[in-house]
């Protein structure tokens, strides 16, 4: 019997293990912090599945029929994939907001087409709070596994055909090799600001675990007939596995090398198919049959923890993370008996080929119809007929935009050459800070932005510059960053500065420590710069466009239980290095007058205090600009800023 004939219970086993590990990580299960590596896991097992399945009938056939192995393929991951999308887009327009149902149309379309992986490292990172708004988000390891299924029987026949049988193992280690070399190069490399996404969403970086899982191939034969190695195997691949979703977090660089432990660790399980002891957990029934519907498993357990915590606005507590897995494993079960069943049992074998052209171009037509609906979905302005009341996706991405037009028409320190950068005026004022410093720029070009004596120099962000110190100042390796942070250390330039405007979210925070170790420098270097550190303000755990969609108030922003952050009394966690003299302006004295949250300022100037869940919009943060002229511009002059009287 050839292996790829074989049905390997433990393998379905693993299945449960990693399904189980994602789930209880994406609901909170403190214990699973590290379940996203259930992926990885996932990874390793196709890379050995297919593998197998392609050199097995190579071996013995001396050919490979692309056509059943793709007819297969789509009979496999189709139909419940279009039955997921299908009941997700019917929950997206009871649910969403126009902003929202308008990026769920994009990934609906990205979905589709296998690409959804690249769709969301375009937009943002895995583990950021954005992630819980997007019900399509998990298939992107689908995106990475269906570009797999592209390349890898190309490449596996074309060495099955040219070279030795001998050399095969060698060649598949070696695109491993060459993948983890890749997120050597990109995490090292420091030319990529955002490395992290591009190394977890992008497949060559993740071909060294499906390549991993092709060697087991190979191995798995050779270990088969010594039992003990077998259970000692089994063991140790279990306990990496459990290793790697007990302490891993989401701030880790990963894959690289991180993702090796988990990988390695199902590459043990699946050599080990004939441990009797430790194997019985996963050749239990229980465990093969949760192996069994893993996939619709997969499929169905985050659009019902996103649309479950959109309909309760909120996050679903102990007993919602409850009833969310039963709902789960029930609706999978049924999923995996009246969907996936049926379209797998009419799969061309190697001895049976059933007529496959009806199902082709089903399976196609489906695909552009859903793909259309997407589109259309993406091109309009959310279908706000929906709710007339609320923003629509139009209004909401203008008003994101709106916050970077004045700001990059500027003086920013990437282009210093630009007519824009007035460094023949008397006064500079250069701004610092992460996302938040267009906040700053905004409000303080409505104090001196119609000053002829005044230039306002915008760093452009210290986000993902990755600055370090040695003794003679700041330096960045990162490509982009590298030039910017090194005029920070040219004398001329710094002795050219009147003031420093520091703009971040949370100035009061130890991951600002190295801007004020840089504005400790530049103090050294010019003791006549005055500094201003702007307060934070509020961060929400929705955006406040999404809490407006659903209360039709912006004022409901400021509701406790949309509010993750409040900056009152902030200065009392967070002593700044060296202790520098600067004039604080404290935000929430400003747009809060009875010190409460229900006293906070929440729209001006026609636009809310913010679109998303905390930079501030143009309109808002101008307004800041008016309350800080009245409230601090006696202390600004006195610390050395020009008098923003002399320009109005």
């Amino acid at each position: 019997m050839s292996s790829a004939a074989k049905y390997q219970r433990h393998v379905d086993g693993l299945r449960a293990v990693a399904v189980l590990a994602v789930i209880l990580y994406h609901f909170s299960h403190r214990w699973f912090r590290g379940g996203y590596v259930g992926v990885d896991v996932f990874f390793v097992i196709s890379g050995y599945l297919i593998t197998r399945l392609i050199l097995d009938e190579a071996y013995q056939t001396g050919r490979f029929d692309f056509r059943r192995f793709y007819v297969r393929r789509m009979r496999r991951l189709l139909p419940a994939l279009f039955a997921t999308l299908g009941i997700s887009l019917a929950l997206a327009i009871a649910l969403f907001s126009p902003e929202q149902f308008q990026r769920f149309g994009r990934s609906l379309v990205a979905a589709t087409l296998s690409c959804s992986n690249i769709l969301f490292w375009t937009e943002s990172g895995y583990f950021d709070v954005d992630a819980h708004m997007k019900p399509l988000l998990h298939t992107w390891s689908l995106g990475v596994e269906e570009q797999f299924y592209l390349f890898w029987p190309a490449f596996l026949w074309f060495v099955a055909s040219r070279t030795d049988r001998r050399r095969h193992p060698y060649l598949i280690a070696a695109v491993g090799v060459v993948s983890l070399l890749l997120n050597a190069i990109w995490v090292r490399g420091n030319f990529d600001l955002n490395f992290r996404s591009t190394i977890f969403f992008l497949t060559p970086f993740r071909m060294f675990e499906l390549a991993l899982g092709g060697m087991a191939m190979f191995t798995a034969s050779i270990a088969r007939s010594r039992r003990w190695p077998q259970e000692i195997a089994m063991a140790a691949g279990l306990a990496l596995i459990g290793y790697a979703t007990v302490t891993y977090r989401d701030d880790l660089v990963f894959p690289y090398y991180l993702a090796l432990v988990p990988c390695f660790g199902a590459f043990l399980v699946i050599v080990s198919g004939e441990s009797r002891l430790a194997g019985r957990i996963l050749t239990n029934r229980i465990a093969v049959g949760i192996g069994l519907i893993s996939y619709s498993m997969y499929l169905v357990h985050w659009p019902a923890l996103v649309f479950y915590e959109h309909y309760r606005f909120g996050d679903p507590g102990r007993r919602g993370y409850v009833g969310l897995f039963v709902l789960t494993v029930v609706t999978a079960a049924l999923m995996h008996r009246f969907v996936e069943t049926p379209f797998r049992r009419q799969a061309p074998s190697a001895v049976q080929a059933f007529p496959q052209r009806r199902f082709v171009v089903s399976c196609l037509s489906t695909a552009l119809l859903i793909a259309m609906i997407g589109g259309q979905i993406g091109a309009s302005s959310g279908w706000v007929w929906r709710d007339p009341r609320a923003l629509t996706a139009t209004a909401v991405a203008e008003g994101k935009k709106r916050r970077f037009d004045l700001f990059n028409a500027g003086c920013i320190m990437w282009n210093m050459a630009s007519p824009s950068c007035r460094f023949d005026r008397p006064s500079q004022i250069l701004f610092l800070g992460d996302s938040h410093e267009p906040d700053g720029y905004n409000a303080f070009a409505e104090i001196y932005g119609d000053s002829p004596t005044v230039n306002l120099v915008a760093f452009g962000s210290f986000n993902d510059c990755n600055v370090q110190f040695d003794a003679s100042g700041p330096f960045s390796k990162v490509g982009v960053c590298s030039a910017r942070v090194a005029i920070l250390r040219d004398p001329k330039f710094v002795s050219s500065l009147t003031a420093v405007v520091l703009s971040l979210n949370r100035p009061y925070h130890e991951s600002a420590e190295p801007l004020w170790r840089i504005i400790n420098g530049l103090r050294a270097m010019n003791p006549r710069i005055a500094v201003a550190v702007i307060g934070g303000f509020l961060i929400t755990n929705r955006d406040c466009s999404e809490v407006y969609s659903e209360r039709h108030s912006f004022a409901a922003c400021r509701d406790p239980q949309f509010v993750a952050f409040s900056a009152f009394n902030e200065r009392a966690t967070y002593t700044p290095p060296g202790d520098p003299q600067y004039v604080y302006i404290d935000r929430m004295r400003l747009l809060c007058s009875d010190g409460t949250l229900q006293s906070c300022t929440m729209e001006a100037d026609g636009e809310p205090a913010f679109y998303d869940a905390h930079h501030l919009s143009f309109g808002f943060a101008r307004y800041v600009g008016k309350r800080i002229v009245s409230v601090y511009g006696r202390e600004l002059r006195a610390a050395g800023f020009p008098d923003p009287a002399d320009s109005h």
